[in-house]
């Protein structure tokens, strides 16, 4: 969704967000009515293979992995924490005849073996929907455990400092400084929102931020753009999401 909501003082969270009957039928239409997003195939195109595992976190709906599908990546493995958004990804991918594995799971926490994934999507700005700085990276350090080495994950976040921002964004840095920021919220860049559907959590980086923590987790940085520098798309993923940056990682470790 794209909801310009407002900042509200909440702890947050997002485990009813996108538990709602709401959140989750918005979900549902946009995986069965606008799909992939051509950035995201361009990218994956370029650096998934389609042969190998693939995982993606935070399905939501299934509107990626299905969408992988559709165009000819197999092997594919998708998770998310709301069991009503895997019930409904599993509804769309049976009537589509999708061989796509759906199943329950959390980013900070995963239960598959090491090295198990050619690549790793974690589409729509799931990772800064998580509501901590230390959960966010611990869904990094996951992540670049079950990658095999030289394997790659794909994510994509809201910035900070674009021009659209910037000015929401001194604005807030002042009420940091000042001392009357939301309490509730653990760093700047946090913000906790109210929807009809409830409290949604979701970080707002800088790109160095994200640069720092992605090379802290042991990732090496092959490309970042934001979407609308990759390519244009239609008025339905428009409608759906604001601009935001791709992040493209590879795991040379052992």
């Amino acid at each position: 969704m794209k909801p310009p909501f407002a900042t509200v003082s909440l702890p947050p969270s997002n485990v009813a967000y996108f538990a709602h009957p709401d959140t989750v039928l918005e979900y549902t239409r946009v995986a069965a009515n606008t799909g992939l997003w051509e950035s995201e195939r361009l990218l994956c195109e370029q650096y998934f293979p389609k042969d190998r595992p693939l995982l993606e976190l935070g399905c939501g709906a299934g509107r990626v992995a299905l969408g992988l599908w559709e165009n000819g990546w197999r092997h594919i493995t998708a998770i998310d924490f709301s069991p009503p958004m895997i019930e409904a990804a599993r509804e769309v991918a049976l009537a589509r005849n999708a061989d796509v594995t759906f199943a329950v799971g959390n980013a900070v926490s995963l239960s598959f073996d090491a090295e198990q994934f050619q690549s790793v999507i974690f589409a729509f700005n799931g990772l800064m929907m998580i509501p901590s700085a230390a959960q966010r990276e611990a869904a990094l350090h996951e992540t670049y455990r079950v990658l095999a080495k030289g394997g790659v994950m794909i994510f994509t976040g809201h910035e900070r400092d674009t021009p659209r921002n910037a000015a929401r964004w001194r604005a807030e840095q002042k009420r940091w400084e000042a001392g009357n920021r939301d309490r509730t919220l653990e760093k700047f860049g946090d913000r906790a929102c109210m929807t009809d559907a409830g409290r949604m959590f979701i970080h707002v980086a800088a790109r160095e931020e994200t640069h720092a923590l992605a090379e802290r987790c042991g990732f090496e940085v092959l490309f970042c753009a934001m979407r609308s520098e990759i390519c244009s798309e239609p008025a339905t993923v428009h409608a759906f999401s604001d601009d935001t940056r791709f992040w493209v990682l590879r795991k040379n470790g052992n």
